[in-house]
């Protein structure tokens, strides 16, 4: 008698172990079968409308150009965003483990963006680039530059959007770095110095290959971010101008609470799903490989 209450205390345990994970996987499939499900449908709140039209909304996005034009936005946002966070917190994290005098204080400062909830760091740096108060054409002036247009011209919006999200997302990319360059081991690179070979050798055939999981795991964390970025974007230029920094979410956002076509705003999210799930399949299976390499080495 006392063996069964022991087996049956231990399936209580594993059912309230296995119940958050149950709760938590419930609660995103249902919205997002839902949302599948009504990007099927020509649902608007404002019409009344909610009939099963097929793949109407798909039809129309493909003959949409505003559809493309987000999309392109989307793809440029990403690619310049990742790219930038990726080196410049590669760079801070090689800086940041040479060991100099008050390296505490530095990681301290360097860690103060991530603090910042990202709608108030897009607000603050929007009134940085005004043109005429802010204080980044004051700097440029100063030095003897012409000040620019930051978020008010469509040549430079999406590059302001994209220098707000890295000064977010820098410090990230940073501390992963920073963590996997002192997780390196340190027999490689006494074998090298006892060989004499050069920094470049070292870092080029050393460093980047045992890093190379960690790079994947960043790239995989900025690049599902980036593409389904909002907030920064909706609160520095909701868009504009002209359409130049219109990403997919920002394009949904207004298509569903401003316009009230909800089944044609889910379909870019959908899209904008398929888009995030093939490449976060092909960087995980591409991180697969890198560890296995690394443990074969």
């Amino acid at each position: 008698m006392r063996m069964l209450k022991q087996v049956a205390k231990k399936k209580n345990i594993a059912f309230w172990l296995f119940l958050p994970a149950f709760a938590l996987t419930v609660g995103i499939l249902v919205p997002f079968g839902y949302s599948v499900a009504m990007s099927f449908t020509n649902l608007n709140l404002t019409a009344g409308t909610k009939a099963f039209i097929g793949l109407g909304n798909y039809i129309k996005m493909a003959k949409d150009p505003e559809f493309w034009n987000s999309l392109k936005v989307t793809i440029f946002f990403t690619i310049g965003a990742v790219a930038f966070e990726v080196l410049v917190g590669f760079a801070a994290a090689y800086l940041l483990n040479l060991g100099l005098m008050g390296q505490r204080i530095y990681r301290t400062l360097f860690l103060v963006p991530v603090m910042l909830p990202p709608t108030v760091a897009a607000i603050m740096w929007k009134l940085m680039m005004a043109p005429i108060q802010g204080v980044l054409n004051y700097l440029l002036q100063l030095a003897g530059f012409l000040g620019l247009e930051w978020l008010g011209s469509s040549k430079t919006a999406l590059m302001s959007v994209i220098l707000i999200d890295a000064y977010v997302f820098i410090p990230f990319c940073g501390m992963i770095f920073l963590a996997g360059v002192q997780n390196l081991p340190k027999e490689p690179y006494e074998a090298a110095a006892v060989d004499g070979v050069s920094s470049w050798f070292v870092f080029r055939k050393l460093t980047l290959p045992l890093l190379k999981p960690v790079i994947l795991i960043v790239l995989l964390f900025r690049i599902m971010d980036c593409l389904k970025h909002f907030d920064i974007i909706y609160a520095a230029t909701k868009g504009g101008p002209a359409s130049a920094t219109m990403t997919l979410t920002v394009q949904a956002y207004y298509h569903s609470f401003r316009w009230t076509d909800m089944g044609y705003a889910f379909a870019h999210l959908v899209v904008l799903w398929a888009i995030v799930y093939v490449l976060s399949y092909f960087i995980v299976e591409q991180w697969k490989k890198a560890v296995a390499e690394v443990h074969g080495r």
